[in-house]
């Protein structure tokens, strides 16, 4: 569903030529815990790692020099303040606001609207790229629907008023499904063209949401609507040498339309823009019979045949597709708020201090320490190279790494068996702590991504080697491993915050979410250590 920080966010992204999933960060924005806020963009933009700023910065001419071509502000408008994006053309500059509408001011009639607030981004190459769905199945699917359809009108002569029928048809389609999903609360670009910005004589939503909008229980001119115009289509599809029977359907609707504009005009008082665009088409449509001269004329039962076999399947269709998509948007709508309840650190914060705090400090300990030593935000990871559960686990760690570095520090600590010396888990582990001692800490991070990424043993050994110093490191594993005992930590993976497990309410996966605000919680906290 696109609302308006989506539109506002989406326009920011093209306008910078940075590529993002539309779907992704639709859902991203609303299930923010501090969605419609500012800050719900700043922290939808950090999770696509994508580099941006907000700041509050002084409304002269100096300052809009130094800011890009293209910015998200706030500026004073008649209803208030409001976000729009400014996008800088020389001197002038164009304000997009949340419904796409344009307008051009001077530099100096900006500065006089700008409070100040400001979001920036650019693009790096840390953007997450967007994973490609193959379309290949859809568009083959389209390819051949337009491929049969073509051949149907090549091997039938038609002329153009049928042609133009037929185009009106599938207009008439495209419009009752936008229809659909604006009584369904999913925003479309015809939608939006047609019914964005409502005012005392536009509302798409108020005509229908009424009750007259309902003409048989269950259906409303929507359902109607769509069914129409899918069965006219096949319909004419089927009938393409003597379309007569289409015609005469199209004359019959002309009641209809009536109804609609009366109701419209009379009753809401509100016009739907959307509406009155399927009048039209339907109007369009029943000129061709009355320029044509084509109506039925005599009966012809495999005429009645056809339309009652073309009426019975796109009803049937209408009747089992039409649950499911308002069960699918329904299910969207609750995994949004779902989500985003699921984001309040509050919560989190709540279920995290319900856990008993762990001593985690260990004597002389010489484990493997990433990310900023400094920082007040302490998280423990109890892990395994070769348990399957602490390898998505790794991934998540590297990931927090990539984009927190510097607000948290993550010790690794191994709960291994260290009865076997010559097993291979010993023996890379203590390699492991081995690389992070003369190495460095970027060397032992990738040696665990190898190994934690599903290189086999044999073939990481070969290519890091055993540890040198297998004593001094077998006893480090040890104490790790008396550390996890005596704590009662006897299963891989681990997450401890502070010394206290992370929820099992919570994915592990979620963790990166909250690092920005438990770090802030942190701090000046006294933790046990």
């Amino acid at each position: 569903m696109q609302d308006t920080l989506f539109i506002l966010v989406q326009r920011l992204l093209k306008s910078n030529q940075i590529p993002f999933d539309k779907d992704e960060l639709a859902f991203q924005i609303q299930s923010h815990p501090s969605y419609p806020s500012l800050h719900a963009i700043t922290g939808v933009l950090d999770h696509f790692n994508i580099e941006n700023v907000a700041a509050d910065v002084p409304a002269n001419k100096e300052t809009l020099v130094q800011l890009p071509d293209c910015f998200l502000a706030q500026i004073n408008t008649e209803k208030g303040k409001d976000l729009v994006i400014v996008d800088r053309k020389k001197q002038d500059y164009v304000v997009y606001n949340s419904e796409n509408k344009k307008q051009k001011h001077t530099e100096q009639e900006f500065i006089e609207k700008f409070t100040g607030i400001i979001v920036a981004v650019e693009k790096t190459e840390e953007s997450l790229q967007p994973e490609k769905k193959s379309n290949f199945a859809k568009f083959l699917a389209i390819g051949l629907l337009i491929g049969l359809t073509g051949f149907t009108l090549y091997q039938n002569t038609i002329n153009l008023y049928t042609l133009a029928y037929l185009v009106l048809s599938v207009v008439g389609i495209i419009t009752s499904v936008a229809i659909v999903k604006q009584e369904l609360g999913l925003k479309t670009s015809i939608g939006n063209a047609f019914c964005s910005g409502a005012d005392d004589k536009k509302d798409c939503d108020a005509v229908l949401t009424s009750k007259g909008a309902e003409i048989i229980k269950g259906y409303k001119l929507s359902d109607l609507s769509v069914l129409y115009f899918s069965g006219l289509t096949l319909l004419t599809l089927a009938q393409i040498a003597n379309p007569a029977i289409s015609y005469t359907i199209s004359l019959l609707a002309i009641p209809v339309t009536l109804y609609s504009i009366y109701y419209q005009y009379a009753i809401v008082k509100k016009w739907c823009m959307l509406c009155l665009s399927i009048v039209g088409v339907l109007w369009l449509q029943a000129a061709v019979p009355l320029i044509t001269n084509t109506y039925i004329t005599t009966f012809v039962p495999t005429s009645f045949v056809a339309f009652g076999i073309v009426a019975s399947l796109t009803w049937l269709a209408w009747y089992f597709i039409k649950p499911l998509v308002a069960e699918v948007t329904e299910l969207r709508k609750e995994k949004i708020e779902s989500v985003k309840f699921k984001r309040n650190f509050t919560l989190l914060n709540s279920l995290l201090h319900k856990s008993p705090q762990l001593y985690t400090q260990i004597e002389n300990s010489q484990e493997i320490v990433f990310g900023n030593p400094n920082s007040a935000l302490e998280l423990t990871i109890v892990t395994n190279p070769f348990c399957g559960h602490c390898k998505p686990v790794h991934e998540h760690i590297d990931e927090i790494l990539h984009r927190y570095a510097n607000n948290v520090r993550i010790k690794i600590r191994f709960n291994i068996n260290t009865e076997n010396k010559d097993g291979d888990a010993v023996k890379i582990t203590s390699r492991l702590i081995e690389i992070y001692h003369n190495e460095g800490s970027e060397a032992c991070l990738k040696a665990m991504d190898a190994i934690y990424g599903g290189e086999k043993p044999a073939k990481w050994l070969e290519t890091y080697g055993t540890c040198t110093q297998q004593e001094v490191y077998i006893a480090e594993l040890e104490r790790e491993k008396e550390w996890c005992t005596n704590n009662a930590i006897n299963f891989t993976p681990e997450i401890l915050v502070n010394g206290r497990s992370f929820p099992k309410e919570y994915n592990r996966t979620d963790l990166i979410l909250f690092i920005e605000d438990l770090e802030e919680s942190s701090q000046g906290l006294v933790k046990v250590q």
